[in-house]
């Protein structure tokens, strides 16, 4: 029997592998940045869509993508990466952001700039809610690699915990709020910390 983990990535590599449009930007993102991941959003809402028996539709949809690479001194590469998805992939919304650099323009609540992230799985784990820190590639041999620093058992038990690392949870609130996501998707369940610590 798998464990936990083992079981929910193979089923969210079965639904990315008979998504043609995951598949396509996939193999896309192989093809011309090999370390970029796909990540966040389009992953998570593929999830909920099909735990809710629905499809998610990408078609004008927000797509992100992340790497990390310390060499670079602006912010000229990840946008000539989003350029060249926006050619080819116009119908999508594509955020393209080299994780490398985020220390130099996000900021806390507070106003205070972070320290200067170390790799891709670090800036996942500091992310505001534990379902959509996950990431997605093609490796060299064609396979799909996953990061996901809080595994994806709250990703498919449809938990929407905060992530207290960077932001605060009036601020994860607000984040929920925002995106509708409990009006879009009934069945998720919004985590109160406070109720967890008592339990």
């Amino acid at each position: 029997m798998k464990n936990t983990h083992e079981y929910y990535q193979s089923i969210l590599f079965e639904m990315i592998t008979q998504s043609p449009a995951l598949s396509a930007i996939l193999q896309t993102l192989s093809h011309l940045y090999p370390q970029a991941y796909l990540s966040a959003g389009v992953l998570r809402n593929t999830v909920w869509g099909h735990l809710h028996g629905q499809s998610f539709d990408l078609k004008y949809s927000d797509v992100d993508v992340i790497y990390y690479d310390a060499t670079e001194m602006d912010q000229y590469s990840q946008k000539q990466l989003q350029q060249h998805l926006e050619q080819l992939f116009p119908q999508q919304q594509w955020d393209v952001v080299n994780q490398a650099l985020v220390h130099t323009w996000y900021c806390k609540d507070n106003g205070e700039r972070i320290q200067p992230l170390l790799s891709i799985e670090q800036a996942l784990s500091l992310w505001p809610d534990t379902a959509t820190a996950l990431a997605v590639r093609l490796n060299a041999l064609g396979e799909l690699e996953l990061i996901a620093p809080f595994g994806l058992q709250d990703l498919f038990e449809l938990k929407l915990c905060w992530n207290p690392a960077l932001v605060s949870y009036a601020t994860f609130k607000k984040r929920i709020d925002s995106k509708q996501w409990l009006q879009q998707w009934p069945l998720l369940q919004a985590i109160d910390p406070e109720i967890e610590n008592i339990e």
